[in-house]
C-alpha cells in the first residue's frame, strides 16, 4: 500500500464512531478472549491481566457489548505515560480503532497532567506507525532487542548512587546519543534528562560495568523470571556487552536481555559478545508524544490497587497484591498498534 493510499485508509477508518470505556476486573476473560484472538494463547499479556487491570488502566473499544480492541497506559518513573498492550480483533481491523483508543488515552492523559505518552512498535509495522502517527505520535528512537546466556567470569558491577559527577557522565556519554538520549528502564523507556538521571540513580538503576554505566531492570516476579534487563549508558559498548554475561551470572541471572541502541557498530559488539536478536523488537521504533495539559478531571478514578491500599479490610482486590500476583508494570513488547 502507497503512503498516499494509507493515509487515504486511514482517515476512512477515523471517521467511524467508536465507543470506547474503561475495562475493570470484571472484563478479565473478554480481554482474554481479545489477546488470544489477536496474538494467540501464549500472548504475554493473558497471565498478567489482573495486575495490569490493577495497576495501570485499560481502555477498551466496544461492538455492543463486546470488546473488540485494548489497550493499557501506565505511569513511568518520570511522571510520563507509557502506552502498551495493544490489540485488536482481527474482524475489526483497519477500522479505525486503534486511532480512537489513542485519543482516549490522550485524552485522560491531558485530564491527568501526564506531559507526554509514549509507545513503541515494530518497523515493519507501517499500519500501527501511520495510527500512532495519526494521532500525533512522532519517532524518537531505534531500538533493537537481544539476548545471551550468563557465564562465569571475574567481572562484576557496582551500584552508583547519584552524584554530579555521575549525573555529568551520563548527559555527556556518546553512547546514549546513539539512542537520541533514551534508554530502556522498568518495562519502558525515558529520557536521560539531569531529571531523570536523579530518578534513575535514586532508584538505584545505575551500576558501574567495565568503566561504563548500565541501567539494571530486575523482574523477579515476571515468567523470565532468570533474566537480567540492561540499557546501556555510558561507555564503551563492547566492553559493557562482553562483561555483561558474567555480571549477570554473578547477581544470579541465567540470562541478559537489553534494548540495545539500533546502531550497526552496537549491533556488532553485540554479535561478538555473543548476543542474538529476539524473535520481538529486532527493529522497535520508540515514538512520543507530547500532551496538552487540560484542567485536572473533577474526579480523579485511583487504580483499583490505589482503592485496595487505601483499606484495610473487605477489598476483593487486596487478594491480588499478594506476592503471588504482583507482576509490575506490562512489557515494552511489540504492540498491534492497527488502526
Amino acid at each position: 500500500m502507497t503512503n498516499g493510499a494509507l493515509r487515504r485508509e486511514m482517515a476512512r477508518a477515523t471517521a467511524e464512531a467508536w465507543e470506547v470505556r474503561r475495562a475493570s476486573l470484571h472484563d478479565r476473560d473478554a480481554l482474554v478472549a481479545l489477546c488470544t484472538a489477536a496474538v494467540g494463547a501464549d500472548d504475554y499479556v493473558i497471565p498478567m491481566m489482573e495486575d495490569m487491570t490493577l495497576r495501570g488502566v485499560w481502555h477498551v473499544a466496544l461492538d455492543g457489548d463486546r470488546i473488540v480492541g485494548a489497550m493499557h497506559f501506565t505511569r513511568a518513573i518520570d511522571g510520563t505515560g507509557w502506552l502498551a498492550a495493544a490489540r485488536t480483533h482481527p474482524d475489526y481491523r483497519r477500522r479505525g480503532m486503534a486511532t480512537a483508543i489513542l485519543q482516549s488515552l490522550i485524552g485522560l492523559a491531558s485530564r491527568s497532567r501526564i506531559p507526554a505518552l509514549r509507545l513503541w512498535s515494530s518497523a515493519r509495522n507501517a499500519a500501527g506507525n501511520a495510527s500512532a502517527k495519526a494521532s500525533g505520535f512522532r519517532e524518537v528512537a531505534r531500538f533493537t532487542r537481544a539476548k545471551r546466556k550468563v557465564a562465569r567470569g571475574p567481572e562484576r558491577a557496582v551500584k552508583l548512587a547519584f552524584d554530579a559527577n555521575v549525573a555529568a557522565e551520563v548527559l555527556r556519554a556518546p553512547l546514549a546519543r546513539l539512542a537520541n538520549g533514551y534508554v530502556p528502564y522498568d518495562w519502558y523507556f525515558v529520557p536521560l534528562t539531569a531529571a531523570n538521571v536523579h530518578l534513575l540513580a535514586s532508584a538505584g538503576a545505575f551500576h558501574r560495568v567495565a568503566g561504563g554505566i548500565a541501567a539494571f531492570s530486575v523482574h523477579p516476579e515476571m515468567e523470565w523470571a532468570g533474566a537480567l534487563d540492561v540499557g546501556l549508558v555510558a561507555g564503551d559498548p563492547a566492553k559493557i556487552l562482553r562483561a555483561m554475561p558474567a555480571v549477570a551470572h554473578a547477581l544470579g541471572f541465567k540470562e541478559v536481555h537489553s534494548f540495545l541502541p539500533h546502531d550497526p557498530k552496537v549491533l556488532t559488539a553485540a554479535r561478538k559478545a555473543g548476543f542474538e536478536n529476539e524473535s520481538w523488537g529486532q527493529e522497535a521504533v520508540l515514538f512520543e508524544r507530547p500532551v496538552e495539559l487540560g484542567p485536572a478531571s473533577y474526579r480523579k478514578r485511583p487504580t483499583y490497587a490505589e482503592i485496595a491500599a487505601g483499606k484495610r479490610k473487605g477489598y476483593a482486590a487486596l487478594a491480588l497484591l499478594t506476592e503471588k500476583h504482583s507482576h509490575g508494570h506490562t512489557g515494552p513488547h511489540e504492540d498491534r498498534w492497527n488502526a
